[in-house]
Parts: structure tokens; sequence; C-alpha cells
């Protein structure tokens, strides 16, 4: 479907050539790191993220869905769900006697979220257990995490999405109090801050990705941080064998550590210039509702969420289709948001909560973040095509 205006949006390319990067490849292709166990570009891009979160733990695995699993493992009680007792054979053992095994842990995470986090707690053994958000957020609301505990409550998973900083203070505390372990989510956001201190350093454990559409990528891989030194004394038991059963390579090691270098000029320059694309289209948009500014929060903005303000919420979705399927046709990255999980089997899990999440999933549509990776000149050009893409939907 075209919306009929002429008009094409140019696309900065993702990953973006890179000088820096290339040197950085270069190098290890000469010295035959490459090839090695133990190079030393691995050591220097753990003690780089180390550094500059800060922690004292990085272990750097293969991608972020194998850093939820085994943050995961990490965190929830061994075994998770203990085998089933034996059936009494004895004659006085009733008839209709059930003897079931000992209800699984539980994990609370976001019913909105990536899908790959609830179905690793499932391979675990544990139930998931899925909260709303916060309104008009993307974020779980603390209130709702409390609501949804139950004795067999072990973890609760905390997102950072679509730019935005979860209440992690908060979660945090709860988790504290009742003795859960909280896995921070820090895949979309690297870069950001809450009160001045690094997202991934408020949980217990934190994971990230550096999958290829993400602002720090090598394709794929990812990282698992944290101060917590049984934890990370269990991840040891998880992953050495005695080499990384889940390692990151080499090459992946040399095009992150130029990009973890630079990455707070890259996220204010993000930051700069997303203020700058919404200062031409934000009046001139007036059926969309695009992200403000948080007290106190530095965004990274993997994919910017804009919603719609007008209409139903029984129309909303087909609308958000037709508005991305032109926004791609003009060369606009767009997409839809995470969906929501259907109905669940008790095996599976249980949702407790979801009404603003479905809300917000219906009326949401996602701007991929390479669009702001151009200049003045790019976003200007970008902001007539979504103010075209605006006035040709509503």
């Amino acid at each position: 479907m075209h919306d009929g205006s002429d008009r094409r949006f140019d696309c900065p390319p993702w990953p973006p050539e890179d000088g820096l990067i290339t040197e950085s490849v270069d190098r290890i292709l000469r010295n035959g790191d490459w090839g090695r166990y133990f190079p030393a570009v691995v050591e220097e891009l753990r003690e780089r993220i180390a550094g500059t979160l800060p922690v004292r733990h990085v272990r750097l695995v293969c991608s972020g869905s194998a850093a939820v699993e085994l943050a995961l493992r990490a965190c929830l009680p061994d075994p998770v769900r203990p085998p089933a007792p034996t059936r009494p054979t004895t004659p006085t053992a009733p008839a209709d006697a059930e003897f079931l095994a000992p209800a699984p842990a539980e994990v609370i995470c976001g019913v909105v979220d990536y899908p790959g986090n609830a179905r690793a707690i499932r391979l675990l053994g544990a139930l998931p257990v899925m909260v709303d958000v916060l309104p008009n957020r993307w974020t779980i609301d603390p209130q709702q995490v409390e609501a949804a505990a139950t004795p067999r409550t072990a973890a609760v998973v905390v997102s950072h999405l679509y730019g935005e900083v979860a209440e992690v203070v908060a979660i945090r505390e709860l988790c504290d109090r009742h003795g859960w372990s909280l896995i921070e989510d820090a895949c979309q956001t690297p870069g950001a801050s809450l009160a001045g201190k690094p997202v991934g350093t408020f949980g217990h454990i934190a994971t990230w990705s550096f999958g290829g559409s993400k602002p720090l990528t090598a394709g794929c891989g990812g990282a698992i941080t944290t101060d917590d030194d049984r934890l990370a004394q269990r991840l040891a038991a998880f992953c050495d064998r005695p080499s990384d059963a889940f390692p990151l390579s080499p090459l992946q090691a040399a095009v992150l550590v130029p990009q973890w270098h630079r990455l707070n000029a890259w996220v204010d320059q993000q930051n700069e210039r997303l203020v700058s694309l919404l200062a031409q289209v934000a009046g001139a948009t007036p059926g969309w509702a695009w992200p403000e500014a948080a007290p106190g929060v530095r965004k990274t903005h993997y994919k910017v969420p804009v919603r719609l303000v007008n209409g139903s919420d029984d129309e909303a979705p087909a609308r958000v289709a037709r508005l991305v399927d032109r926004a791609t046709c003009i060369g606009i990255p767009a997409g839809e948001p995470f969906r929501l999980p259907g109905r669940l089997a008790p095996s599976r899990g249980r949702i407790e909560s979801a009404d603003e999440a479905r809300r917000m999933v219906a009326r949401s549509w996602l701007l991929d973040h390479r669009a702001l990776g151009g200049d003045a000149h790019k976003l200007e050009e970008l902001a007539r095509c979504l103010i075209e893409l605006h006035d040709g939907a509503e």
C-alpha cells in the first residue's frame, strides 16, 4: 500500500560505516587474537563495560536471549521444580489420592515484553506471572508486581522498553524486602541512566544485547553484569566447562570495543537529534503522542514509540497496521510493539493484569533508531515525511 506521496525517506544505513571499528577488527586479524580462546580484545571489552557502569563482574555471552536465560539460572532456586514424589503402593493408600510435584517457582515479568523472556522462564521449569504497565507507560507497575506476588515468587524481570527507564528503584526495594532477585533487562537501553546512575546497576543482575538491530551491535552477542559474588559464581558454574559454553567471539568483541568507548557521546547525540526532530514534527502531528522527557532520566532510543490519540481502541490496531505499512513503503523504518500473549494454560503461566498494556500496544507504532542516524538535513527530510504520513493517515 502507498499513501499517495511521492516523497521518500532515504534511511541512514545500520550499522553505519566506522573507521574505528575497521581498525579494531584489522588489529586482531593481524595479531591473531581472532583465533584464540582467551584473546586480549575480549578482556578489553569486559574491562571497559565493568569500568563504565561500574560493576565487578561481566560475563560476555553469545546473545541477549542467552543472557536472560543464564541470569534466570543464576537467580532461581536449584532445582526450580522438585521431582514428583513416588506414589505409595501400600494397600492403605486411598485409591483417589493424588501425588503432585510441588508448585514451581514463579517469576514476575511484564505482560508486554520481549517474548523470549517468558519463554526462558518456562524453559527452566518456572512460571511467568505477567503484570500490567503503568498508565501511558511501557514498563511494569510496581504496585502490580507486589499484588501478583505469592509465596512461590522467586524473581522479577524488569525490562527498560522503548526508551523508557522502568521504576527500578521501587521494584528493587520490593525485591530486597521480600527476598526476590531483580533481573534488570537493559538489552534495549545501553547508556541510559536514572538520576545519574546507569541502567543495569539497579538490579541484582542485568542483561545486555548486542543483536544486529541494537544500539550497540555485533550482529549478535550479549552480556551479563552483576556486583553479587554469589550470582557471578553461579554463572561460572553454568558457563565454564572449562571453556566458555556461551562465548562472545573475539571478532564480535573487536567491533564492540570502539562502540562502547563512544557510547555516552552517541547517546547524547541521539537525544539531541530526537529533540530536533520533535521540535519539527510534534506540533504538526496532533493525532500522535510522542514520548516526553522524564526528570532525571537519560534515555537511549532503540525504538521511539508514537501513540495514536484519536479514535476508538477497537479501530486502533488496524489503523496502526496501515500506518506502519505506509511508513515502510516510503522508507521510514517503522514497526509495531511486542504483542501481548494470548490466553495461557495454567501450566504456562498466568496474566494478572493487562488493561493498560493492551491499550498501549493497540494504539502505538515504533520508529526505529536508525532514522535518527543522519545529519540536520536528513532530520528535516524525515520530519517532512512524518508529517505527510500523519496527514495521509488521519
